[in-house]
């Protein structure tokens, strides 16, 4: 439980270094998933059952 509270507490913080920057990556990477996984061809719930299916077999949680 305590490496997910410091793994947790590590995305906090370099999202807030993204989120300072003048570069506005945070923002932009944030934009692209709501475009990838808009409904369009295939479903916003397919594309996400998707991901998940990849996530699980190639052990990708984080």
């Amino acid at each position: 439980m305590e490496h997910l509270h410091a793994k947790k507490a590590e995305r906090k913080r370099l999202d807030g270094l993204l989120l300072k920057s003048p570069m506005k990556v945070l923002g932009a990477f944030r934009e692209v998933g709501r475009q990838v996984f808009a409904d369009g061809a295939l479903s916003k719930k397919h594309k996400e059952l998707t991901a998940l299916a990849v996530a699980i077999s190639q052990n990708c949680f984080d």
